[in-house]
């Protein structure tokens, strides 16, 4: 692995702690499902993962 990219562990660790946290933010009503998912709605696009649900709202 290079060193120029992080160690999967710790890719995991932080996505986990980004879930983690759009779970809270969710459970205390700081954030919405679709505000979260406008928020997210990039990553979709970058690691393409269709978001079936957006999809079939389109139509």
């Amino acid at each position: 692995m290079s060193n120029d990219q992080p160690h999967p562990v710790t890719l995991a660790t932080e996505k986990q702690a980004s879930r983690d946290a759009d779970a809270a933010d969710l459970a205390r009503g700081a954030k919405s499902a679709g505000a979260l998912r406008r928020e997210n709605g990039f990553l979709v696009q970058l690691v393409g993962i269709p978001d079936f649900a957006a999809a079939h709202a389109r139509r």
